[in-house]
């Protein structure tokens, strides 16, 4: 990285280890400020307490001859993880202030995919720091709290005495995440499909659940005030809230240029239970909004009505602003450079930006026109807008129509290949019923037949040649992926099972030869359990545990002699 051998590491004197009163590594931390660290809430051991008082030493690694501090859980600074998985973070008290310069650079930057990252922590042998290297690979874990970092190489994924450790963002060297756990494939998978992958808490997650952390926090929200609903009322427009979360909750298209990845929507001034719809869905999927768990506005709300945690990277008010100023936003959100030229435009130019954005009042921008043509740069930058009208019959929506018009070629193109993908899954799903598997739990819209139908019905939609296909193909893509994902999930399972399934009834079959020397009276209390292990072992796939279950209580009773019968 261009970092001589006498410096520290690019100037991260926050970077901070935690060890024990003994002098054991624990894992890492973030200096905020003069007198807080912030870790991960299982770093700090435990001693049985609500809020553990255990007294940890706390080392600032990259600033020469500072000797160790000591440090407690701050008041108010502990959120354990749940159950859910939610939560895991702490923030630590320093028995001695140290120099503010010192502190993190935390910022807010959407995660978004493939952003070059790198953290240092101090694994076992290394207690004196390494580096790993890493880019953002999109969100994970219960709503989405987590943020998976693929690894540059298979050395580079975290390991203990990483939890904790600052994410730096390479371009900008800002603090935009904490380690916080890793997973890997389980022994036996082959060592070249072996997956290894790192996971990250962003900043705003972490400030949501410790809103403390906001006073050392730079770069603005990624929702504008006006656009921030209170939580408080219900959905009225559950179909109008349906349709955001559906839209929110599809994954970006990827290699297919010449497509717009932008839906359009109006919502006239006096249709409020709309507004709110958007109001709510927006504030859902914004991490610092609404991060944490099963809040009362989640668990209450309609189905099919709560995006997914982070779905939404900026909403913007846009009523009164001019291009410039919307670029400034986009620009500062994603914390964007540009050589030379540093206007809002070219830095925005310069760079992709692959942001899910809700811009609100395009038709109310100063120069509505102008907007619309900076929201079509935006969308050739990797951009998923959504954009909203408040009057059907503005300019600018007539504008944003024509301008996001796909190729009819390119549909067309797209439609095949879905052909395709409906036959490849039709054929798996076959092979899964031919192999005696059961019907899925997925509705009736998500089998073989109904993807022909629904392909059918694209073919000759009335919006074919409009921009609106755009999501209803996507939207259908994922359909048909889900169909074919679980007849090969469906498929790998019955393998796997394969061989236990098949001791087991080699096992059944052996005891049931026995029911022959077996009293009348003996057999009809045993055929009952025979059949209920039979009917387990027929079911595909099979519930393994269940059927392992009903055999052993099948034989057990062969072997149990009659009452009153010595053994």
């Amino acid at each position: 990285m261009g970092i001589t051998a006498d410096e520290t590491s690019s100037g991260g004197t926050w970077r901070v280890r935690i060890r024990s009163s003994a002098g054991d590594v624990l894992g890492a931390g973030i200096l905020l400020g003069s007198e807080t660290v912030l870790t991960c809430a299982h770093v700090i051991p435990d001693d049985g307490l609500p809020v553990p008082a255990t007294e940890v030493l706390v080392d600032l690694v990259e600033v020469p001859d500072t000797a160790p501090v000591p440090a407690r859980v701050a008041d108010g600074g502990w959120v354990p993880q749940r159950s859910d998985g939610c939560g895991d973070v702490a923030l630590l008290r320093l028995g001695r202030p140290q120099p503010a310069e010192h502190g993190a650079p935390l910022y807010r930057l959407p995660p978004v995919l493939g952003r070059p990252v790198w953290m240092g922590g101090f694994p076992k042998g290394l207690d004196n720091g390494h580096y790993l290297r890493a880019k953002t690979a999109g969100r994970v874990g219960p709503r989405a709290e987590w943020v998976g970092l693929d690894p540059k190489s298979p050395r580079d994924v975290v390991r203990k005495g990483f939890s904790g450790a600052g994410v730096e963002d390479e371009a900008t060297r800002h603090v935009i995440g904490m380690v916080v756990s890793r997973y890997d494939d389980p022994v036996g998978v082959p060592s070249a499909e072996r997956l290894s992958v790192s996971y990250m808490i962003p900043v705003e997650t972490i400030v949501r659940h410790l809103p403390v952390v906001r006073r050392w926090l730079g770069g603005d929200p990624g929702v504008d005030r006006p656009l921030v609903s209170p939580l408080t009322t219900g959905v009225q427009d559950i179909g109008f809230a349906q349709r955001l979360a559906v839209w929110l909750r599809r994954e970006p298209l990827s290699g297919r240029p010449g497509i717009a990845d932008v839906e359009t929507v109006v919502i006239e001034d006096d249709d409020h239970a709309r507004y709110e719809a958007l109001s709510r869905a927006i504030t859902l999927a914004d991490r610092e909004l609404s991060g944490g768990g099963p809040d009362e506005a989640v668990s209450a709300a309609p189905h099919g009505t709560v995006p997914p945690l982070g779905s939404v990277d900026l909403a913007i008010d846009v009523t009164g602003r001019t291009d410039t100023e919307v670029a400034l936003r986009v620009a500062d959100r994603m914390d964007l450079r540009s050589p030379g030229d540093t206007s809002p435009l070219s830095r925005v130019q310069a760079n992709a930006v692959p942001l899910t954005i809700v811009a609100v009042g395009v038709d109310r921008a100063r120069d509505p026109e102008a907007l619309v043509g900076f929201m079509k740069l935006l969308a050739d930058r990797g951009g998923r807008l959504m954009l909203v009208f408040r009057d059907p019959r503005s300019r600018g929506l007539r504008l944003a129509e024509r301008l996001f018009r796909p190729e009819a070629a390119r549909i067309d193109a797209w439609l095949d290949e879905l052909a395709g993908r409906v036959a490849l899954a039709a054929d798996r799903e076959h092979e899964a019923a031919e192999r005696g598997a059961r019907r899925s739990s997925l509705s009736d819209a998500e089998d073989a037949t109904a993807l022909r139908i629904n392909l059918t019905r694209l073919r000759s939609d009335p919006e074919l040649r409009s921009h609106r296909i755009v999501a209803k193909l996507a939207a259908f893509e994922h359909t048909v992926r889900t169909v074919a994902e679980r007849a090969e999930e469906t498929l790998r399972v019955i393998d796997a099972q394969q061989p236990a399934v098949q001791e087991l009834k080699w096992q059944l079959v052996s005891y049931t030869a026995m029911l022959g020397s077996k009293a009348e009276s003996e057999r009809a209390e045993l055929i009952p359990l025979h059949r209920a292990a039979v009917r387990l072992l027929a079911t595909v796939p099979c519930d393994l545990p269940e059927a392992r279950r009903a055999v052993d209580r099948f034989v057990a009773a062969v072997h149990t002699p009659p009452e009153g019968e010595a053994p």
